[in-house]
This record gives C-alpha cells, sequence and structure tokens, in this order.
C-alpha cells in the first residue's frame, strides 16, 4: 500500500543535518519520536502519525484496506484517505473482517447505510403481549406458549435487580477488567475487531462527532465480574433456565457450565446488528438500562428459517435486506429505558439503536420449546457456524 506504516523510531525520526541539531517534532501530539508505537506516513506532506492519535481505537492491522492516508491538515489539497472495500463474505463462512475506516470523514462503506435502508422500508407494527412483572409467570407463559415475544414496560413485579440507569461505560470497564478484550461489531460491515474495554470505554465516551465509525458491543459476558453482583435475573428466567435447574452442581461450582446467563450490550446511536438467531435457539430476556432500541422481528416459520438459512450462508448477504425476502416483512418494536423484553425460540431479529444505550441480558435454554432448539442447531450446523459462537454445552444440556 501506498501509506507507509512505521514501529520503529529511528525510522521515523529520519536523518539529523549535521549543521542543524534540532528535533523534529511529529503527528498532531507534536512528540519526538513513536517510542514503538506504530505510526503512519502521510502520502501528502510525508510527516508520520500515531494510529491512536488518528483514532483513538486504531490498531494496526486496521491499515490493511488503507491505500492511500492523508492528515486532517492534507486533505483540503489531496482528499480524503483512500480505503480498499473488502468483500463481505457471509459470517457463517467468516467470522471476522479487518476492516476500519481511518480517515476524518467518510470511506468506502457508508457508516449511516444501513439507517437509510431502514428509513427507505415500512414495517409492520407489533401487536406482542405486554404485562405487568407479576403477571409473567412460568404457569402464564406455559399457557401462552411463550411462542412470541413478551414486552414488560416496568421492572415491578419482575422480582429482577439491575445497575442504576445512570450506569456508564466507564463503571463498566472498570468493573469488568479495563484490559479484558472485547468483541466490537463495525457496523458498516457487520464485522468483528478486537478492543480491550479501555479502549472501548475511550471510543464510546468520545463526544458523537468524534467517532470515526459507528460500533457496539453485544458480547460482553459478565456474570463472574462485580458488575454481576448488581443483577439478579427476572424470577421467570431462573425458573426456566436449564442452566439452573438441570446442569450438575459440582460442574457448575467448578466453572463448567454455559457462561451466556448475563450479558452486558453497549450501542452507540446508529447502531444496527444485522438479522440473526440466538445461538442454539436459546430465549432471551433484555433489560433496556438506557437509551432506546428497536427491533425487527420475523417469526421463525418452516418457510421462514428456509429463507434465513439460504440468506445466512449467502455471499451476497451485507448486500441483502433480509426482511425483503419475507412475504410480510418484520415486525417493528421500539423500546425505551426500564422496559423488559422476553424473546422466545427462534425468532430472527435485527436491531437498531437510535441514541446510546447499555442493556443488561442474558440467553437461556428451557423445556417450552425444545423442538425448536434443536431445530436451530441443525441449521447452525447445516451453515457451518464455528463452535465458538453457538451455544456452549449445547448436547450434554439436551441430555
Amino acid at each position: 500500500m501506498a501509506a507507509t506504516i512505521s514501529a520503529v523510531s529511528e525510522e521515523v525520526k529520519g536523518p539529523v543535518s549535521p549543521k542543524k541539531q534540532e528535533k523534529k517534532l511529529y503527528c498532531y501530539c507534536l512528540s519526538e519520536g513513536n517510542d514503538g508505537e506504530f505510526m503512519i506516513e502521510c502520502d501528502g506532506c510525508a510527516n508520520w502519525y500515531h494510529g491512536r492519535c488518528i483514532d483513538p481505537s486504531m490498531v494496526e492491522e486496521d491499515t490493511q484496506y488503507l491505500s492511500k492516508f492523508y492528515c486532517r491538515e492534507c486533505q483540503p489539497k489531496f482528499g480524503k484517505s483512500v480505503f480498499k472495500e473488502p468483500t463481505r463474505k457471509s459470517k457463517r463462512d467468516k467470522t471476522q473482517i479487518n476492516y476500519n475506516e481511518l480517515n476524518e470523514g467518510g470511506a468506502a462503506v457508508e457508516e449511516d447505510r444501513f439507517t437509510k435502508t431502514l428509513q427507505a422500508r415500512t414495517f409492520r407494527q407489533e401487536s406482542f403481549q405486554r404485562v405487568r412483572g407479576d403477571e409473567l409467570t412460568l404457569e402464564w407463559l406455559r399457557k401462552s406458549g411463550f411462542r412470541e415475544p413478551v414486552l414488560v414496560t416496568t421492572p415491578e413485579g419482575l422480582d429482577m435487580a439491575m445497575p442504576s440507569k445512570d450506569l456508564i461505560v466507564d463503571q463498566v470497564a472498570d468493573m469488568c477488567g479495563r484490559d479484558r478484550k472485547v468483541d466490537a461489531i463495525e457496523v458498516s460491515t457487520q464485522s468483528e475487531r478486537i478492543m480491550t474495554l479501555d479502549e472501548w470505554a475511550k471510543y464510546f465516551h468520545q463526544p458523537p462527532e468524534k467517532r470515526k465509525r459507528i460500533m457496539n458491543v453485544i458480547s460482553l459476558e459478565i456474570s463472574q465480574t462485580p458488575l454481576a453482583e448488581q443483577v439478579k435475573r427476572p424470577r421467570v428466567v431462573r425458573d426456566l433456565d436449564w442452566t439452573d435447574n438441570v446442569w450438575p452442581s459440582e460442574l457448575k461450582r467448578a466453572g463448567e457450565y454455559p457462561h451466556v446467563q448475563l450479558y452486558c450490550l453497549m450501542s452507540v446511536k446508529d447502531s444496527y446488528t444485522d438479522f440473526h438467531i440466538d445461538f442454539g435457539g436459546s430465549s432471551v430476556f433484555y433489560h433496556l438500562l438506557s437509551g432506546e432500541k428497536v427491533f425487527y422481528f420475523i417469526p421463525p416459520t418452516s418457510t421462514n428459517l428456509k429463507k434465513y438459512e439460504k440468506w445466512s450462508s449467502s455471499p451476497d448477504q451485507g448486500h441483502t435486506f433480509l426482511a425483503d425476502d419475507i412475504r410480510d416483512g418484520a415486525i417493528e418494536v421500539h423500546l425505551k429505558a426500564g422496559n423488559t423484553m422476553m424473546i422466545p425460540t427462534g425468532w430472527i431479529h435485527a436491531v437498531y439503536t437510535p441514541e446510546d444505550s447499555i442493556v443488561i441480558g442474558g440467553n437461556f435454554l428451557h423445556g417450552l420449546n425444545i423442538d425448536g432448539q434443536l431445530n436451530i442447531y441443525e441449521i447452525e450446523k447445516r451453515t457451518n457456524v464455528p463452535a465458538k459462537f453457538r451455544y456452549p454445552y449445547f448436547e450434554m444440556m439436551q441430555w
């Protein structure tokens, strides 16, 4: 690529004139070198810039799609940096694609392309049941069959405990460990990149106009952290969850059990997660601490699941909006802070974030729809979902 990368201070500093022993300053931070950090040479002015000064969340691997780099001072003259757009493969075939937008403005893939996709479509309005927390019991779910999402507008009666609605990402990082690695989803490509929670918190808390890319974290499992001490899942979830009710207690005490019961999801404004089914057909409880969410649901009929399976295995997945191929389209559901939702087995869904948000949720298997769970498991096998993205200990749990 044309933009040159260096991680060696001597290469960056270059030769010093014997007549003029002045130290040259580099980057926006006006440093004297890079102290081993990777830097990128501007193709316009030939000055060098730290990756972290270009973007706090940038890592060296991100530059593989960068053809030309222009610093912000050179952009008025030379234009924005030039990127090679990756060929988006199905997440079933490749679970991580290293692609990052590194400049001040647009890139090869529009950051807001999913927002535009959603705004250009009309969705069915939901008519799912809304119940009080004290009504959402195991007996009620058995009678209703738990075949559709259920909404609880306020937490009263759920026998649930949650962190303060004022919880911020910096606090999450402190309680879960700032060095802990997380998978952040880059919305424009729906691909994954690895960050520490410290890097994620710095990204999340910068002003929205400073964010170069739209990203969210949806896979931070928190069950063995201080944050989990502030959480008690809804009573009905505890009554249903096979991990609580049938998993061998001696294995759980030894730490051998499905670590999927508690997640903290953190999303910035305009985040979008494309259509998916939760692993193993597991059900989900989802409590919105702060912000807003919009779900787009597709019922798990046999026809819809066949279309989903075909779509999720297609190389054109990234350029096709699944709901367009569904006869009745998707069902739109809006959630506000304080709302709790239960999502049953197999429901296909996408999620849009209108405002920065934090969610506490978790996955669980149960006995109300065993055939549906097994059906999703078979779909995952046929579409070659990697083991790390499946429900852990699934077969053992069934037995």
